[in-house]
């Protein structure tokens, strides 16, 4: 009777352990689930950022109180800059040629209950300002060769 007694008590004690231990797996998901989906929001809204795609890069920090006061525990901080890309062998660069860029998007999330912090990297290609067009040039002229479209076949001209 105390053997059998003894074996229930060891086994409600194991028992008791691994569920303590499935609940701390739980939240230790849940905080890197939470992470992934805040990164993923900041990095689209650098994405939608012009301003930070026509300089030379910028770096920022905050935290995402401002999407709900839940997360104002959780902290971004990223880094974007231009960097060179090899594309041709920089001898044979012709005078007046750039070379090609890339901008470089780090991004770092970090957050309570997370072991270490969520980094993210992003390439995107740079963009270049549009070169203002000459003064008495159309706005969006037709490209040479082009002829307007006729009319419809089978509907008569206005």
């Amino acid at each position: 009777m105390v053997i059998a007694l003894a074996i229930i008590a060891l086994t409600a004690a194991v028992l008791l352990d691994r569920r303590v231990e499935i609940v701390r797996d739980a939240g230790r998901s849940r905080d890197v689930k939470t992470a992934w989906v805040l990164a993923a929001q900041k990095l689209a809204e650098l994405e939608l950022d012009k301003t930070l795609w026509l300089g030379e890069g910028s770096q920022s920090s905050g935290d995402f109180g401002e999407v709900d006061s839940a997360y104002a525990a959780w902290t971004w901080e990223y880094v974007a800059e231009r960097i060179p890309v090899e594309t041709v062998d920089p001898v044979d660069l012709k005078p007046g040629q750039k070379p090609k860029e890339i901008f470089r998007v780090g991004l770092k999330v970090e957050g309570p209950g997370l072991g270490e912090p969520v980094m993210l990297e992003a390439m995107f290609p740079v963009q270049e300002p549009p070169a203002p067009s000459p003064p008495g040039t159309p706005a969006n002229p037709a490209s040479p060769g082009t002829t307007p479209p006729g009319p419809l076949p089978g509907v008569p001209p206005k």
